[in-house]
């Protein structure tokens, strides 16, 4: 595993060898805390932002972690696929598993800037699911360990409250954390 991208030299020499070159892989961890906005609130949950029960309101704190990994031009765009896990750090406990698609593009040697779209399946308390639309950017404070800011934008189906047959809650994200990369070089 090297931790680099194909450098023009490097990539001089992988042609000159004379073998055929092998197959790009980028594979990331993450690991990142964050708060969202709910923008309806059917439960009138805590920490209500408007003037009555139903308004704005903020979620939990919540921790995320996630595996991906990426195929495609080191120096352009990459696809590939990403599964997150979410977990309510306070209020009710609360999980949530989120498999995805994403898409990976690195700007200069340092900065990278992603996006990936899913369906999370909250599996605690109550079995339910939702969709899912993320961008964010990576800052690679050295060529394994970044920094990393997303916006998540989610709406989530629930169960039926007492004037509602079925409800939707949708809620836009901020989460910020740590970024592992390695780069499996053809």
């Amino acid at each position: 595993m090297a931790a680099a991208v194909l450098s023009a030299p490097a990539r001089a020499r992988a042609e000159a060898s004379g073998g055929e070159r092998g197959r790009y892989v980028h594979l990331f961890g993450t690991a990142a805390v964050g708060r969202g906005l709910r923008l309806n609130n059917p439960y009138r949950l805590e920490t209500v932002l408007g003037r009555d029960a139903e308004s704005l309101s903020l979620s939990a704190w919540y921790a995320d972690v996630g595996l991906g990994a990426t195929l495609g031009d080191p120096e352009g765009w990459q696809h590939g696929v990403v599964v997150r896990e979410s977990h309510a750090l306070d209020g009710v406990p609360q999980d949530v598993v989120t498999p995805g698609y994403t898409l990976l593009r690195r700007f200069r040697p340092r900065y990278q800037a992603f996006a990936r779209a899913g369906v999370p399946v909250v599996v605690r308390p109550d079995l339910s699911w939702g969709l899912e639309a993320a961008i964010g950017g990576v800052w690679l404070v050295t060529a394994a360990l970044g920094c990393t800011a997303e916006v998540v934008g989610s709406v989530f189906y629930g169960a039926a409250t007492w004037d509602r047959a079925a409800t939707a809650i949708p809620i836009v994200s901020l989460q910020l954390g740590a970024w592992l990369d390695a780069e499996l070089l053809p």
